[in-house]
């Protein structure tokens, strides 16, 4: 009996003890639920009957002194709001911008659009008319896109906003994607400008950049909006498989029937290093060849076996062997790809030379002393302890690294050489461009030493957040000189005309590439900033001779020759330059007597 009721009193025991514990568990079960109802929030504001939210664009971080009051952040719209019947003046600084998508969103939530941008007005030369009608031919006939490839400078943006204008309306659409490079922030203002001097015609506009795209798609994969007209602006940024390269195809249904795909106006003066890069065209040309999308998604698969000299080589499309070495044969292989477009009725490809000509360009070999020699073939870590650069991560470099640092020092080297050629153009009455790729051995110490000569600098580079500020002071003459590694985007012209119908100064422009670009599209584009709309600016490539900036040099040039090849362009300011480098090439006219 007294094991029995030990052996009770333990099962109650355990008893009582399962079931505080279950107790436990299902209070602690059915708190869950109600705390989590107590922290939802929203997805969306709510908006009483005569108010309107407002979308904000507030700092990282927020503001000094925390959230403004009436502010609420919404993570389904990755947006701070503010819902009432008016905006306070604090705020309005950080109000949505017209043609953003932040004001599409907005747009969406009040079920009535905002206000549009409001610039001086301007109107299209005889020219871009051309062109705008020739692009409008080509929509009229049902082709899915054409390709703008007009010389840098020649007002392109200003065709697209009239042509995506012309075509919306012949059918009947509403929504006009477009997409920009980086800096956004002078790249978007600056369509922001034209989309209102010409007049926005109460279409609905969304001007992003291409490194924004995803928000556009939903988590299904799919567009969360419909796009009737998409202008691509420096298309060539979608030339190689990414995430935006995708996003950018899903938006415009590249890979879709026909018949079905929104316009489509791309947008680059300078479509690639070679046809392998134009895949953003890939669906024009199954088009025109009349198959479907996917048979031609592989561009430069679809090239190659139509017999033009690419192969695969670490995973992206490049020049056979053979073809790398002879720039004739690049030459005459972009000219067939091109003329697909180029040569077809309609033209699907519009190529129109500047009036004012390519942009003078020569090459200034800078001899190196023997103390600078010395400097140049210093280990890393000792150049950096004699030029006293940060050191940062491992100081031994080899393969690709090393010729890195070899291109750093040789243009910290010449610093004082590039500075001096400024001064000596500033002194002959020009504004002086000087463009770089690296900023802590380049950029920088240009700019500094411009400064310590007392001379204002505007500086464009590394992830300043002035940078349309810094812009501002050189185009209105604040700062004579302005260092940038920005090749794209970015208007620094003499006679800019602004959104107040103000202008930039008429001073001449005068430019150096204190670093050669490997890459010719850049090169091409970096030097379009400055020669633009009947605004001549003569170009100057200073390299050390005998270093690897004269070998990056060469690279460079024979890349401006296939970027001038790829649209027709007119590369004879190259010649000299390019018997100075000893580059075999085939000049335009001649090419075209050879091709028939």
């Amino acid at each position: 009996m007294a094991a029995r009721s030990s052996r009770k009193a333990t099962t109650r025991r355990k008893t009582g003890s399962s079931r505080s514990t279950a107790a436990k568990k299902a209070n602690s079960t059915r708190a869950k639920p109600t705390k989590k109802r107590a922290s939802a929030a929203p997805a969306v504001p709510s908006i009483p009957p005569g108010q309107r939210v407002w979308l904000l664009e507030l700092p990282w971080g927020g503001l000094d002194g925390g959230t403004p009051a009436g502010v609420t952040y919404y993570k389904s719209l990755t947006a701070h709001a503010y819902v009432g019947s008016t905006l306070p003046s604090a705020l309005e600084p950080y109000a949505s911008k017209p043609y953003s998508y932040l004001r599409w969103l907005e747009d969406e939530l009040n079920g009535s659009e905002g206000p549009g941008a409001t610039a001086a007005p301007m109107t299209l030369r005889p020219e871009q008319r051309a062109d705008v009608d020739a692009i409008v031919a080509a929509a009229e006939q049902q082709f899915r896109q054409v390709h703008l490839a007009n010389d840098v400078g020649t007002g392109k943006t200003l065709v697209a906003v009239a042509a995506a204008k012309a075509i919306a309306k012949a059918r009947g659409a509403h929504t006009v994607l477009v997409t920009v490079d980086r800096p956004a922030r002078i790249t978007i203002p600056s369509w922001r400008r034209t989309i209102a001097a010409l007049g926005d015609d109460d279409l609905r506009w969304i001007v992003m950049s291409s490194d924004s795209l995803g928000k556009l798609m939903a988590r299904n994969g799919r567009p969360r909006l419909k796009v009737d007209v998409a202008v691509i602006d420096e298309a060539h940024q979608f030339r190689h498989a990414s995430k935006r390269t995708s996003y950018m195809r899903r938006l415009t249904r590249m890979d879709g029937p026909h018949e079905k795909a929104p316009f489509v106006l791309s947008i680059t003066a300078t479509p690639g290093h070679h046809p392998g890069e134009w895949g953003y065209l890939s669906s024009l040309y199954a088009q025109v060849h009349d198959d479907p999308p996917a048979a031609w998604s592989d561009f430069g698969r679809a090239l190659a076996e139509r017999g033009v000299p690419l192969e695969i080589s670490y995973g992206k499309w490049t020049w056979t062997a053979e073809a790398k070495e002879s720039l004739q044969t690049q030459q005459a292989a972009i000219s067939d790809v091109r003329d697909f477009l180029l040569r077809h009725e309609p033209p699907l490809m519009l190529t129109r030379s500047a009036p004012w000509g390519p942009p003078p360009f020569d090459v200034d070999l800078v001899e190196l002393t023997p103390d600078q020699w010395r400097a140049y073939e210093l280990e890393w870590g000792d150049f950096q302890r004699e030029m006293q650069l940060a050191r940062t991560g491992n100081n031994v470099a080899r393969g690709l690294a090393a010729l890195v640092r070899l291109r750093q020092k040789a243009s910290m080297i010449r610093v004082e050489h590039t500075v001096a050629a400024a001064k000596a153009e500033l002194e002959r009455g020009y504004q002086v461009l000087i463009a770089t790729e690296m900023v802590s051995t380049a950029a920088h110490p240009v700019a500094e030493l411009l400064e310590a000569d007392g001379i204002p600098v505007a500086r464009i580079y590394g992830s300043n957040p002035q940078a349309e500020s810094e812009r501002m002071r050189f185009q209105r003459g604040e700062a004579p000189v302005v260092v940038f590694n920005t090749p794209t985007a970015i208007n620094l012209q003499a006679g800019e005309q602004f959104a107040d119908g103000s202008f930039a100064t008429d001073t001449p422009r005068r430019g150096f590439f204190h670093q050669a670009r490997y890459s010719g599209l850049l090169a091409e584009q970096t030097m379009g900033r400055a020669h633009r709309n009947h605004q001549v600016c003569a170009w100057s490539l200073l390299a050390a001779a005998g270093t690897i900036e004269e070998r990056a040099g060469t690279v460079m040039l024979s890349r401006l020759i296939a970027s001038a090849t790829s649209t027709d362009a007119d590369a004879s300011t190259f010649s000299e330059v390019a018997q100075v480098f000893g580059i075999d090439w085939i000049p335009a006219v001649r090419l075209a007597d050879e091709l028939g």
